[in-house]
């Protein structure tokens, strides 16, 4: 069931009219946990045994990880839950990935290697489930949450709809007492929430989905397109993940908000970062944060502990050979994470080879500040300079991400290199240029702002003036086409 379309307009309507009519928190819990479970089963039902069978494994985990006291017991039943869950996540989403490396592995050594290929099915936000799945258990394991006696919140934490097939990947610390004491929502949430889900469906639909138009069909067909066009459709993608994606989150929290729970923000203006460490605190915020403290920051003092034999200054040790390593690791299984293709890695280690050149070489292991400071003329070329030189390689990375093969990429890049004008270069420009002003001046307003909700600033009437009129535009939008998927629908 998609956000935006009509079934999901009358489902919400649904959902929220039960919910009101609700008492008592179990009450509203059960019923947002049927209607999660409805949401999902609208797309496949036979994967909701599968999320079933995840929740009983890590509420089950959980459970006994409170009472374990042998470090022993408690790595085997943490280790019950990583495999159940990446499990899971490498069956459906890497199986023919892994299976096609194994084969080329095979005959490069000249060995033939006859394993059939399984169609598997990739069951819809695997990848979200999974990590929300774990930060559950891992949290509990290490002893900073105590684990939860009610079955029916965690099942709704695991399945709650805003937030199952997309995120934003939030942490059971912070869902889960808010969903173990569902309210009715304020006015001020109400209000807050309308605002979001009309601007994330300005977002998706009018921006995201009619840039995605175009570049579904330059991507489709590269060769009946000359070099502006190309150029047009890599610029274009940037901006339709980003509005796509963020249109996504925007709505997932204002739905939120109805419900009166608050779910983190997602984005914060990436495409006005100066730097690929302060981009990956702005976008997808949910997975840099998880990553950071699941995976970047093990890594880091694993590479310490092994280093410390080599009797190297601390700070050496750190900025040298533990932050580049544990970057490029880390930024190579984000890629993964998101497609089981050898173009995502490849973006993936793009980023990390970005990140880790900026540690050693341009800020020397400094923090760099989200807001800079502007003294005087050479700070605000710097500034200029940073933020186009992080931009143009963020479209340059996803070209990559988008693309179906390397073949594709290496078509691009050969026609940018041998440049072929057009008559449609004007056009294509025209375009190209609206959808990025609009891009940008929404990131504008927010930033200028402090806030997501910035309608909110505005007199009542005319913010909700506003709020109609987009929601109406998009409605006939809807009505004259078909519904675009969310492009992190497939992850």
């Amino acid at each position: 069931m998609l956000f935006n379309s009509f079934v999901f307009f009358a489902f919400l309507a649904i959902v929220l009219a039960g919910y009101a009519a609700m008492r008592g928190p179990r009450l509203r819990a059960a019923w947002l946990l049927a209607a999660s479970y409805a949401f999902y089963a609208y797309w496949d039902w036979r994967f909701c045994f599968l999320l079933a069978a995840l929740t009983l494994v890590d509420f089950s985990v959980g459970r006994a990880l409170a009472v374990a006291a042998s470090p022993q017991r408690r790595r085997l039943l943490l280790g019950v839950s990583l495999v159940a869950n990446l499990g899971a996540l490498a069956f459906f989403k890497y199986f023919n990935f892994f299976l096609d490396g194994a084969q080329a592995v095979a005959a490069a050594a000249g060995v033939r290697l006859d394993v059939a290929h399984l169609s598997v099915i990739l069951p819809l936000g695997i990848s979200f489930v999974t990590f929300r799945d774990l930060t559950y258990t891992v949290d509990v394991y290490r002893r900073r949450l105590e684990p939860t006696r009610s079955l029916l919140d965690y099942a709704l934490f695991v399945s709650f709809f805003p937030t199952l097939v997309a995120g934003p990947i939030e942490r059971a610390g912070r869902l889960l007492p808010q969903l173990a004491a569902l309210r009715s929502p304020t006015r001020g949430e109400i209000g807050e929430g309308l605002v979001l889900i009309s601007l994330g469906y300005f977002k998706k639909v009018l921006i995201g989905d009619a840039a995605g138009r175009i570049v579904d069909a330059v991507f489709g067909q590269p060769e009946l397109y000359r070099s502006p066009e190309l150029l047009a459709a890599a610029i274009l993608f940037a901006v339709q993940i980003y509005a796509d994606f963020n249109g996504y989150s925007d709505i997932a929290r204002g739905i939120g908000k109805l419900f009166g729970v608050h779910l983190m923000q997602n984005f914060e203006q990436p495409y006005l970062s100066r730097s690929f460490s302060e981009f990956w605190r702005r976008w997808h915020i949910s997975l840099s944060t998880w990553i950071w403290d699941y995976v970047f920051n093990p890594l880091v003092s694993a590479c310490l502990r092994r280093l410390g034999r080599w009797r190297l200054p601390t700070v050496q040790r750190e900025m040298q050979i533990a932050y580049p390593a544990a970057a490029m690791v880390t930024m190579l299984l984000c890629g993964l994470w998101h497609g089981a293709g050898v173009t995502f890695l490849v973006w993936g280690g793009l980023h990390g080879l970005c990140l880790s050149f900026e540690r050693l070489v341009v800020y020397r292991g400094k923090a760099i500040p989200l807001k800079p400071r502007l003294r005087g003329p050479g700070s605000v070329v710097g500034l200029v300079a940073g933020l186009l030189t992080t931009q143009l390689l963020v479209a340059f990375a996803w070209l990559f991400f988008r693309a179906e093969s390397l073949d594709q990429v290496s078509y691009f890049l050969a026609q940018f290199a041998s440049w072929r004008g057009s008559e449609l270069t004007g056009r294509f420009a025209v375009i190209t240029a609206s959808f990025l002003a609009m891009t940008l001046l929404l990131d504008a307003l927010e930033y200028a702002t402090g806030s997501h909700a910035w309608l909110l600033k505005l007199r009542p009437a005319a913010a909700a003036g506003i709020c109609t009129a987009a929601m109406a535009v998009v409605v006939l939008y809807l009505a004259t086409v078909d519904p675009m998927p969310f492009v992190y629908f497939q992850f």
